[in-house]
């Protein structure tokens, strides 16, 4: 296990930042690490030193159909995930600052600088996932480990102001396990949190939804077949897209739809990184999937044609970069914004764009 700044605890549940982030390792869902995403912090100097172009099909018309993407590198950093803002111009991003503690960070779409810390430190512990309000007036938060000892510190959900860093916890988000999640309207047109994690009364992994002001929280899927859901997308009109790194039976991932609370597989085969991160493209026509290649030992973007379920194409990252985490989309444009816990050595956040 490396020191502070160190590496991730991976379980069929839960994961957690060790060392510096001691107090998420004595979650009761949390176990030993597998293998060591990243070194550097998110204080680190930026720079990109290069961009890896890539060229694939968006999916089904999605995206810029066959123009070209460009994996950027914005900042070195210990990065757990990333999303861009609403408009692109920036990415927020959980991990750990120079000082060790853990955060959120903001770096400018172009990089070329510091990371600046939007909040770090109490009462985040580990945040894992994070997303925008559809305004882009809050992230918000999964952390797996932080929450109420009653509830065994079994994680919680937080809201983030912008610009000023206030941290508030959602209430209702409590003692879910929250790891992956996406901002969404509901019928009603109010904000509602689709998020990853389990359920307080028997611990079964299940995909929620909660008011984004807190409130009560509702299971849109739960138990078989879902194992360990990680990533989450969501369509315009409501499916929810869910990826499960340990779904398959030959230790690759499956991607789930979930429809009017119908489960069913929509992909599978993939090899995901830590969390999985998918999204979808701004016309909803082709689903993202941040993945590696175990054979050329780097990552891909593997394009996958909703209406069909067809890989059109894959748009591959820079060879070397082979621990893959988070993936999300502006939600004003086709700009994505993911991390690599291994790029350039020691962890680095990128933006994939036209």
């Amino acid at each position: 296990m490396t020191e502070a700044r160190g590496d991730f605890r991976r379980s069929a549940g839960v994961l957690c930042a060790a060392a510096s982030l001691a107090a998420a390792a004595s979650n009761p869902g949390c176990s030993r690490a597998e293998d060591p995403p990243g070194r550097a912090s998110a204080g680190a100097t930026g720079g990109a030193p290069g961009t890896t172009a890539a060229s694939g099909t968006g999916g089904g018309g999605g995206a810029g159909g066959d123009a070209p993407y460009a994996a950027l590198p914005l900042v070195p950093a210990i990065a757990f995930d990333a999303t861009p803002d609403v408009a692109g111009a920036h990415v927020y991003f959980t991990g750990l600052g120079a000082d060790g503690r853990a955060g959120v960070f903001r770096i400018g779409a172009q990089g070329g600088a510091d990371a600046a810390e939007i909040a770090a430190g109490p009462p985040l512990v580990a945040p894992l996932g994070i997303a925008t309000s559809a305004d882009g007036g809050r992230v918000f938060v999964a952390d797996p480990g932080a929450g109420d000892p009653a509830l065994g510190d079994a994680g919680a959900l937080f809201a983030i102001d912008l610009p000023g860093g206030a941290v508030a916890p959602i209430d209702g988000g409590e003692g879910l396990c929250a790891r992956g999640l996406e901002v969404a309207r509901g019928a009603d047109n109010e904000e509602r949190i689709i998020f990853s994690g389990r359920a307080r009364d028997d611990g079964q992994p299940g995909v929620f939804s909660l008011p984004a002001r807190g409130g009560e929280v509702s299971a849109l899927a739960k138990g078989n077949p879902l194992v360990d859901p990680s990533g989450i997308a969501v369509a315009g009109r409501g499916d929810v897209f869910v990826c499960d790194p340990l779904a398959g039976p030959d230790k690759t991932a499956t991607i789930f739809r979930i429809e009017d609370g119908f489960v069913s597989p929509f992909a599978t085969g993939l090899h995901v990184g830590t969390p999985c991160g998918i999204a979808l493209t701004r016309d909803d026509a082709a689903l993202l999937v941040l993945t590696r290649d175990p054979t050329r030992g780097a990552d891909e973007v593997v394009w996958l044609e909703v209406a069909s379920g067809a890989r059109s194409a894959t748009v591959a990252g820079a060879p070397g970069h082979d621990e893959p985490g988070g993936l999300h989309r502006a939600r004003g444009a086709d700009v994505f914004a993911f991390v690599d816990h291994r790029a350039q050595e020691q962890g680095s956040v990128f933006l994939l764009r036209q």
